[in-house]
Formats: C-alpha cells, sequence, structure tokens
C-alpha cells in the first residue's frame, strides 16, 4: 500500500512539472537585436462555422496542439475556408520590423497587425498571417521572413497637378508600377503592383509641410509573379502630398516553427529555428545541387562556371539570360560555361519553347525541389542572380549586374589560371 501511494505521489509530482514546462513553453526565438518572435496560438478556419455559431470565437489551439484558454484574437472573418489555417505572431523588441510567411501552397502572404486584439492582448504587438496546407495534413513547418534593417529608396515621384489615377501609371527600374494615389473619404489610398518579393517593401507620402505619412500596405491581389499592394493614408489630404518614395529592405531572418500542430487536440514537438538569408563568401564551395535538375556534363568539373538564376516569368530574368545567351560564344572561347537555373515552378515545355525561340544555347536546368530553400542554400538574395567561380568550383563573385560581367573576368586571376 506505501509503494502504491509513493508511485502516486510520484505520478502527480512528475504530471505537475510537466504541466509546468509545457506552460513555459512559449515556442519564442530570439535575434541577435534583442528582437523575440512567439508563434502565440493557432486556428483553423472554416465558413461554415460562422452560420453555425454566430457570435462564438473560433478556438485556438498552442503551436503543440495544446488548446490555448482565451482566444488572442477576436477577429471571425479571416480566411478563404476549406484547409486555412491562421496564425498569430508576438513580436517584442522592434516593433517597426515587419515580413511575409511562406508555405506550401501560399508563396508570398504579409504578415499583418493585429487589431482585433482580445482582452488581455491589448499591449501585445500581435501579427497576424494565414497558411493553407492539405487537408489531411496534421502538422507543418511554418516559415515567416522577417526584416528590419535600415529602408533603402528603391524610387521616388512628385506628383503632376493634373495626374489621376486613370492617367497616372508610374514606373519604375525597380520592376514596380505605382497607380496615382486618389482621396478616398478622408483617407488617401495608393496601388502598387510587383514582382519584388524577396525583400520587405514599403510606401512612404511626404507632405507639403515636409511630414512623413508611412503605410505597410496590404495585399489586394496576387498573380504568377507579381503581388499588388494596397496602401491607406488615414486622414491626409491627396492635395497636400508632394512626393513619394517606394521604400526596401531586405529579410535579416527566417524564423522557422518546426512541427507546428494543425489540428486541435494534436500533440507535437515544436522546435523554433532562426537563419540568416545564405551567402556564398569568395573562396567557399559551390554548394551540393541537391533540389535542381541538371546533368552538368564531365567537361565542366575542371571549368570555369557562371550560374544564372533567373526566373521566366520576370522580365529582368529574361533580359539577363538572353543578353547572356547573346555572348554565350565569346565567353565559350575564354574557357567559361554559363549554366542557367529557373527558380519557380514553370512547365518544362513552356521553358523549352522559350530556350528555342530565345536561342539559349546553354545549360537549362530547374529547381524541383522547395524553391525558398534552394535560393537560400545558394546565397540567391533576389533575381536574377549571378554566380562565378573558378575552374575548381570556388566562388569569385556574387550577385553583380551582368553587365560588369567583363570586368570582373578580366580583373580575376582565379579564372586565368
Amino acid at each position: 500500500m506505501r509503494l502504491f501511494i509513493g508511485l502516486l505521489v510520484c505520478f502527480v509530482v512528475i504530471s505537475a512539472c510537466v504541466g509546468m514546462a509545457d506552460e513555459r513553453n512559449t515556442f519564442t526565438g530570439a535575434l541577435p537585436e534583442g528582437v523575440t518572435v512567439e508563434l502565440v496560438g493557432v486556428r483553423h478556419f472554416d465558413a461554415r462555422y460562422l452560420d453555425r455559431t454566430p457570435g462564438k470565437p473560433f478556438p485556438w489551439w498552442r503551436p503543440d496542439g495544446t488548446p490555448l484558454a482565451d482566444s488572442p484574437d477576436t477577429r471571425r472573418d479571416l480566411g478563404v475556408g476549406g484547409a486555412t489555417h491562421q496564425f498569430l505572431m508576438r513580436i517584442a523588441g522592434d516593433p517597426s520590423c515587419n515580413g511575409r510567411a511562406i508555405g506550401p501552397l501560399d508563396r508570398y502572404l504579409s504578415v499583418d497587425l493585429a487589431t482585433q486584439k482580445a482582452p488581455g492582448f491589448e499591449k501585445d504587438d500581435l501579427r497576424r498571417f494565414r497558411l493553407r496546407f492539405p487537408s489531411e495534413q496534421k502538422q507543418a513547418d511554418v516559415t515567416v521572413a522577417l526584416a528590419t534593417g535600415q529602408w533603402e529608396v528603391a524610387d521616388s515621384w512628385r506628383l503632376g497637378p493634373t495626374w489621376t489615377p486613370y492617367n497616372g501609371l508610374l514606373g519604375s527600374c525597380d520592376r514596380i508600377i505605382l497607380r496615382c494615389p486618389e482621396q478616398k473619404d478622408a483617407d488617401v489610398v495608393a496601388e502598387v503592383t510587383q514582382v519584388i518579393t524577396d525583400r520587405a517593401t514599403r510606401l512612404v507620402l511626404f507632405d507639403k509641410d515636409g511630414q512623413r505619412h508611412v503605410s505597410e500596405g496590404e495585399i489586394g491581389g496576387e498573380g504568377v509573379g507579381l503581388v499588388r499592394h494596397i496602401y491607406r493614408y488615414e486622414n491626409l489630404e491627396y492635395s497636400q502630398v508632394d512626393r513619394i518614395e517606394f521604400q526596401a529592405r531586405p529579410y535579416d531572418y527566417w524564423i522557422t516553427f518546426r512541427n507546428v500542430s494543425l489540428a486541435a487536440g494534436y500533440r507535437t514537438q515544436v522546435e523554433v529555428s532562426i537563419k540568416k538569408p545564405g551567402s556564398l563568401l569568395p573562396g567557399s564551395q559551390l554548394p551540393s545541387f541537391d533540389g535542381i535538375e541538371i546533368d552538368l556534363p564531365e567537361e565542366t568539373d575542371s571549368r570555369p562556371l557562371l550560374f544564372c538564376f533567373f526566373d521566366l516569368q520576370q522580365r529582368p530574368s529574361r533580359n539577363c539570360v538572353v543578353q547572356l545567351a547573346s555572348q554565350s560564344e565569346a565567353f565559350k572561347e575564354k574557357g567559361l560555361t554559363i549554366v542557367a537555373v529557373q527558380t519557380s515552378r514553370v512547365a518544362r515545355p513552356e521553358l523549352d519553347m522559350w530556350i528555342k525561340d530565345n536561342h539559349i544555347s546553354f545549360l537549362v536546368g530547374t529547381v524541383r525541389a522547395d524553391e525558398e530553400k534552394t535560393r537560400f542554400t545558394w546565397g540567391v538574395k533576389s533575381l536574377p542572380w549571378l554566380i562565378l567561380t573558378d575552374k575548381d568550383h570556388r566562388v569569385c563573385a556574387e550577385g553583380f549586374p551582368v553587365d560588369q560581367l567583363d570586368g570582373i573576368l578580366a580583373q580575376s586571376a582565379e579564372i586565368k589560371k
């Protein structure tokens, strides 16, 4: 009997310790700048629930599947139904940081401020995003790219006195189109269509008094290789707007929450990892070709290589590959082998037809695994992205414009050896 009581006491103590450990597990990652990122909760969105339970909140659970006693976000209308999940993240240490979420069925999704916070969460900096998963999936890795650095001006414009949204489409060399802002009630609203997804972006308005008005924007639509952002500036008169700046900054960190539960009560063991975007430093060896479908001939084993990572759906990428093709014979005489890698998913017949029509004579491979992971491994920060190696396939230069290639080749002693 004493043995039984002793075992029972041990069991109760161990259970209590496990419960306390679960409560202490806040699913948090710490960045070097003192910023912490915590995945607070998950919920499943099903539009049918709105009709069956009017006025009731959606149930939330913690990333490991245990229930959340209180709903952190009171909003009930976020999602597109089916297998859509909403995630809520808490940021501490830098309210200016922003990011995007990456999932298996979604390529670019903004991480927005949660504006309908529940009691007890009012003082928290909460960010929300949604991701879709296959309906049968019970757990998943959730990745968020976070930008914390300095903003840089990618382009700027001064508004003309007769411009309207119907005659003012402002282009840019940085792959964006700005539709002239307009007045909507008491606010100014602007629209930007862009192909930029590898950097965080925002639109900043300056009024005639020099005051700055900032909006992070919300995604207003997505297409193949395109994202449309809608920016709203509250309590601002369009007649007072003097100039506009389109600003961008790189994503400094990738935060991955592994084994997140996609169903309430389905218990998982969550892990958090944080990485900075990869970079191939001069002198480093090329990474493996895992995830890239290409068959390099044996003759390239002892020849300098020029890799061009591109996206057929982006004009700058196409122009870069075509420009390389026009000089491919001259590069071949110098002993340089060009290899192009298509990063996004396109039908191979479509890619082959474009290669034929544009007389691309060098090898063109494709990324068949996780695009984001492959770009991270190869240090690809934007597209098109060039990587030059010596005959031993050590990196000589990366990330340079194609019009600088001749100068780099002329100066590179490693290539001449």
